[in-house]
């Protein structure tokens, strides 16, 4: 009889438990589904935040200047301009206008042409200022080693381009002569190579600013003049430092 007893009390207490499982479960099951869905209601949200977004955009875009300037004074005077340092600082590092830099170039142009008279030909267009250099005046014949004896004439073409922003483009050209050594493969190669040794010059010797150099080579695909002749020939085999104007 006690052990009947207390079986029956061990029954009714489970008996009692289980409404409280029951209820546990249902809690954790519902906790459990709301954690499931709840990225739904992120992802809606973001979908609103969106649509709203951009129906304002659009409902700007559709307003006339006028209006836009009303509502810009209001957002102003609600929140205060804080672009106002900005726009100084922007006032403050304008750069020179257009006609000065054209005059600028123009007058750089014109110092090439005396200092350089003697060992190039000078030429301007609303693209550039090209420098033409004879090939013989840098290199000897099928290579791309600079002479001794180009250095001045490079040193006087880096002073004039030192003090000034604009980037420097060196070309090389040939002639239509096939060339074929241990070196250089072809005219394109020999070409190359000079342009890069002038680079290589006013970068490690006179110092100019690595970002503001590059180097071409054309090879005889270029030519100022047909080579129908040594001396049309001549003129083709040349160097050009190109600075490029940043005016037109």
């Amino acid at each position: 009889m006690p052990t009947n007893c207390v079986v029956r009390k061990q029954n009714k207490a489970m008996a009692a438990d289980k409404p409280k499982k029951k209820v546990l479960l249902s809690f954790i099951t519902t906790i459990k589904e709301s954690g499931e869905r709840i990225w739904l209601t992120i992802y809606a949200d973001l979908m609103t935040n969106l649509m709203l977004f951009f129906l304002m955009l659009f409902a700007v875009s559709r307003l006339s200047i006028d209006e836009k300037s009303t509502i810009m004074k209001s957002i102003e005077n609600k929140f205060g301009k804080a672009v106002d340092a900005y726009e100084q600082r922007e006032v403050v590092e304008e750069p020179e206008t257009k006609e000065a830099v054209k005059a600028s170039e123009e007058e750089l142009s014109e110092k090439m042409k005396d200092t350089l008279k003697d060992d190039a030909q000078v030429e301007i267009n609303e693209q550039k200022i090209r420098i033409m250099l004879s090939s013989p005046v840098l290199f000897s014949s099928g290579k791309a080693e600079l002479k001794n004896s180009s250095f001045p004439i490079l040193h006087e073409v880096a002073k004039l381009v030192k003090n000034i922003p604009n980037r420097i483009v060196v070309e090389g050209h040939t002639d239509n002569l096939p060339i074929h050594n241990e070196e250089f493969q072809s005219n394109w190669e020999l070409s190359a190579a000079r342009a890069f040794s002038v680079v290589r010059y006013l970068r490690d010797k006179e110092h100019l600013d690595a970002e503001r150099l590059a180097g071409l080579g054309h090879g005889e695909f270029r030519p100022l003049v047909s080579n129908d002749s040594e001396d049309n020939r001549s003129r083709n085999r040349r160097i050009e430092v190109n600075i490029i104007r940043v005016s037109h």
